[in-house]
């Protein structure tokens, strides 16, 4: 039985401060000043996904064969849409806790997540766990267990390393999402490649042969 902490949130204030730098929620000194609260950030987020992810050419973004854009035409949006700057949009990818973005060489992309045309097949060094977790609707659980996990609406399949971070991918798209562990040692041993991209690791399907249920409940 999996205990589910449902306290995760990355909805807290940015701060930044003159002594403690830029930090989030209150700053060691208790000093700093908000710049971005955390429904502000979350709603930033949320778009910042979405533009670089699946719909670029709705906002004139051109994205390259690795998921690139141009970093000056992000914030440019950004600065018209939202009303912040390059500081507020770096502090969003130092802070985000999926790492889901990326800042190279004046370039901003995000990791994984693409329903876009875009290179998936990368990987960033680093250990892949032998237990690897996925959580979705009671209702696709019957097709996942005869044919395993593929992409639906995205390039890849997600993983996390944390229950607690697939439970909460799961909650937004059920009440009663079911938890899957996935023997990520048996997949990788089967000749199937897992890729780390940030806090989240990716797939191109999971057989079903690899997948169990967890019994779960709230703390």
């Amino acid at each position: 039985m999996y205990l589910f902490d449902s306290t995760l949130t990355d909805s807290v204030d940015l701060v930044i401060c003159s002594t403690c730098g830029m930090s989030e929620g209150r700053c060691g000194c208790g000093k700093g000043e908000v710049i971005l609260s955390g429904a502000e950030r979350k709603r930033i987020s949320k778009f910042l996904s979405g533009m670089l992810r699946h719909f670029p050419e709705k906002y004139g973004i051109e994205i390259d064969r690795n998921g690139f854009a141009s970093l000056e035409s992000v914030i440019a949006i950004l600065k018209e849409r939202y009303g912040v700057g390059e500081s507020h949009l770096r502090a969003i990818v130092q802070f985000d806790r999926k790492r889901r973005f990326e800042i190279v060489n004046g370039k901003i992309r995000a990791r994984y997540g693409h329903s876009t045309d875009v290179d998936v097949r990368w990987s960033e060094s680093g250990r892949i766990p032998e237990r690897l977790y996925h959580a979705t609707s009671p209702e696709n659980l019957k097709s996942i267990l005869s044919v395993g996990l593929i992409p639906v609406r995205r390039r890849e399949v997600h993983m996390t390393e944390k229950p607690d971070e697939a439970m909460e991918v799961g909650f937004r798209h059920s009440r009663n999402p079911v938890l899957l562990e996935i023997d990520a040692e048996r997949v990788m041993g089967s000749g199937i490649e897992i890729r780390k991209k940030g806090r989240v690791f990716t797939a191109d399907r999971i057989p079903p042969e690899f997948i169990r249920v967890v019994e779960w409940r709230r703390r």
